[in-house]
This record gives C-alpha cells, sequence and structure tokens, in this order.
C-alpha cells in the first residue's frame, strides 16, 4: 500500500493561510504542515496546532521572507529583510555560519512555541536547492537534531519520494495528480507538497503565489480527491511514520 504525506507549506503566513490550512487537514486529505517563525501569523499558526494536535507541523526554514531572528547581515538587504531569491544578484554571498545560526534559532524557537521538536523540516521558496549554502546548513540542522529534512535522505529515517505540486500551472497543477496517480502509488512512501489558504492582503501584496492556493485548498477538500484515496487504497500519514 502507497504511503503519501499531504503537507502544507507557509503554516503562519497569515490567519488566511492557517485557516485554510486546518481545513485542508479538517475536510480533506492534509496530514501535515510546516510553520515559518517570523511571520504575522505565527501565533495565530501555534493556537490553532493546539486545536487540532492531530494536525503534525514541522518547520518551514526561510531566509526569504520578512525579518531574520539573528543579526546575519549576508542574510539581509538594505531594508534589513531577507532578500527573495528572485532578487539575489548572482555574486551574492551567503554567510554559512550566519545561515545556520539563523535556521538554529528559527528550530529553537519552534520548540519554545510548540513544546516539541518539529515533524520534519523543509524550506521556503529556497527547496534545500543542490550546492545552495542552505542545503548545506539545513541538512546540518537535519543531523543534528534528528529530523527527516524534505528531499533528502536522513539516517534513520525511510527515503520519502518529492512531488512539487506548485510547480504546475493552471489546469494542469489541479490535474497532476489526478493524471499521475499511477505513477505516485508506484512508490512506498511520497510526499506532495501544496500551498492552500484563503486570501487576505497579507498573501496578495507579500506573495507571488496567491490565487491559486484557492485552486489547491479545493483540490484537497474535493470528493473526487477523496474518492481518488479510497480507489487506490492509499494511506495517508505524516513524517512522524518515516522512522526506521
Amino acid at each position: 500500500m502507497a504511503k503519501i504525506i499531504v503537507n502544507a507549506d507557509d503554516f503562519g503566513l497569515s490567519r488566511a493561510v492557517n485557516y485554510g490550512i486546518v481545513d485542508a487537514f479538517r475536510n480533506g486529505i492534509l496530514t501535515s504542515t510546516t510553520l515559518m517563525m517570523n511571520t504575522p501569523g505565527l501565533d495565530h499558526g501555534v493556537e490553532l496546532s493546539r486545536q487540532y494536535p492531530d494536525l503534525k507541523v514541522g518547520l518551514h526554514l526561510n531566509i526569504a521572507l520578512g525579518h531574520p531572528l539573528t543579526g546575519g547581515k549576508t542574510l539581509v538587504g538594505d531594508n534589513g529583510e531577507f532578500i527573495k531569491p528572485k532578487n539575489l544578484k548572482p555574486d551574492h554571498f551567503f554567510d554559512e555560519e550566519e545561515v545556520y545560526h539563523e535556521i538554529e534559532a528559527q528550530y529553537d524557537r519552534f520548540v519554545s512555541m510548540m513544546g516539541k521538536k518539529p515533524s520534519h523540516l523543509d524550506s521556503h521558496l529556497f527547496t534545500t536547492d543542490s550546492n545552495h549554502v542552505i542545503e548545506k546548513c539545513a541538512i546540518r540542522l537535519a543531523e543534528t537534531y534528528h529530523l527527516p529534512l524534505r528531499n533528502h535522505d536522513i539516517e534513520g529515517f525511510r527515503h520519502v519520494r518529492f512531488v512539487q505540486f506548485r510547480t504546475y500551472q493552471a489546469e494542469v497543477g489541479l490535474n497532476y495528480v489526478y493524471d499521475n496517480i499511477d505513477d505516485i502509488v508506484k512508490y512506498d512512501y511520497t510526499e506532495i507538497m501544496t500551498h492552500p489558504a484563503y486570501m487576505d492582503s497579507f498573501v496578495m501584496n507579500k506573495s507571488s503565489y496567491n490565487l491559486k492556493r484557492l485552486e489547491e485548498l479545493d483540490f484537497l477538500t474535493s470528493e473526487r480527491t477523496k474518492q481518488m484515496i479510497r480507489d487506490y487504497k492509499i494511506e495517508l500519514i505524516s513524517y512522524e511514520d518515516v522512522a526506521i
């Protein structure tokens, strides 16, 4: 039986995002989410996670949006905020120790606010791209605290195939899982990354990926999707289920 983790990125981005993620869990197939530690909806996200303890919560490492928790000078632009990847100059230098210090501070804040370790790690916009400093630091953090890391094999955890749902455009995106389910279920463990949300001004102004979040919420809660899960006898799990 294929086992699938359905994860929502960006928990804590805003109240509208938080409500969308919780509804995708309560009324749909979502099993997991990852929490950002420096965004306006953080406190609200923590509050909701306590109301729904079966929603597994990981840490969404972030050096791409908002203000850092630390003082790393190579992490920010002139405005004191993280630099979005699309705005990075080709020769921009990230100091590896500053990056690690920042993401470890985010980990520490998660543990302090949630009262437990995250279920797993992933990252915002930087999907731990090969040879990027965030990848090296994320692997180091995962190995230090013994946590699964999206799209990487960490000792002690089963291999999880990664499907990046949001890279597909318009109707192709909405139908990608339906059209490729026969391939997806060939693998023992798969994560499908999603971004469900309702809308508010923060998301519309701060994220180029905005209205399509509503479509992803519809996908995750639709009867067609639920029927597909039943038809293929898929077991919906979280990263807490991949420890060896």
